[in-house]
């Protein structure tokens, strides 16, 4: 099967919604302010009242609750309002098929995008925009599995080791779920850094060579892994070959409660 054709037998292409769109234009401003923002997020219901969830929440509750929009940005900050308004404009446009666990997935996203931010930290890299690389690595995916819900079963029940699920799906369908999420990524008209990262994440080693987020989105991807074995943190820094040759993997193991906690969070309120 084409990648194109695949495209063409979607039942519904998820769109990013418009206020979602005009959010993420005015994140990339830096003349941006909270008020601003806080103005155009009060324009989508359901945004706000993620955006007010979160900041009730009890990561974030301070001595009151938030009752307003600009109230509620102002305590979570710019980051942590970026991350949610892009959670949510990208998670409302997919539809859980028959089996899949959408919670999960959402969660592994996150807890891959948490990941993505200390690696980058590590690699002299922007952090924020390694986080969204790491959020949006799975949407392939996710975009198979609710869109083509004909094709999922011959999935279910494969490899989950990135690469190996990867190479599994290329050979079932011809293509995988990176080359998957990289082209709707293109048709989202997302920035070619992110896109180049959800595409080679497999193979991060052919990136183009000003790319750096591909081979975090593949280190992210690998250390997820190993968490959900559930054979303690410690493994984490067993993890070795080319991949992880310039990592501080003692480093990195130290803010793992903290990914877990930031993937938590973000996947309920996605």
């Amino acid at each position: 099967m084409q990648l194109d054709t695949l495209f063409a037998q979607l039942h519904n292409l998820p769109n990013v919604p418009e206020v979602a769109q005009v959010l993420i234009r005015q994140f990339d401003d830096p003349n941006t302010s909270i008020e601003t923002l806080s103005r155009t997020v009060a324009r989508d219901p359901v945004i706000a009242a993620k955006v007010l969830r979160l900041a009730n929440s009890a990561r974030f509750r301070g001595a009151r609750e938030s009752t307003s929009i600009e109230d509620a940005a102002l305590r979570l900050g710019f980051n942590t309002l970026r991350t949610l308004v892009l959670a949510s404009a990208f998670a409302s446009g997919f539809k859980s098929a028959p089996g899949f666990d959408l919670q999960a997935f959402w969660y592994n996203s996150f807890l891959v995008a948490s990941l993505c931010k200390p690696l980058a930290k590590q690699a002299g890299l922007d952090q924020e925009t390694a986080f969204t690389c790491g959020m949006l690595h799975d949407i392939g995916e996710l975009l198979i599995q609710s869109g083509a819900p004909e094709l999922a079963p011959s999935l279910a029940g494969r490899a989950t080791a990135s690469s190996h699920r990867a190479a599994d799906e290329t050979l079932q369908l011809g293509f995988g779920y990176p080359e998957v999420g990289a082209e709707l990524a293109r048709r989202w008209q997302l920035p070619q850094v992110l896109r180049d990262a959800i595409g080679y994440q497999a193979r991060p080693l052919q990136a183009p060579e000003s790319n750096g987020y591909a081979l975090i989105v593949a280190q992210a991807v690998a250390v997820a892994e190993v968490l959900h074995k559930n054979a303690g943190d410690s493994k984490v820094q067993d993890l070795s070959g080319p991949l992880f040759a310039s990592i501080d993997l003692a480093q990195l193991s130290a803010v793992l409660p903290n990914a877990r906690d930031t993937a938590a969070t973000f996947a309920q309120a996605a």
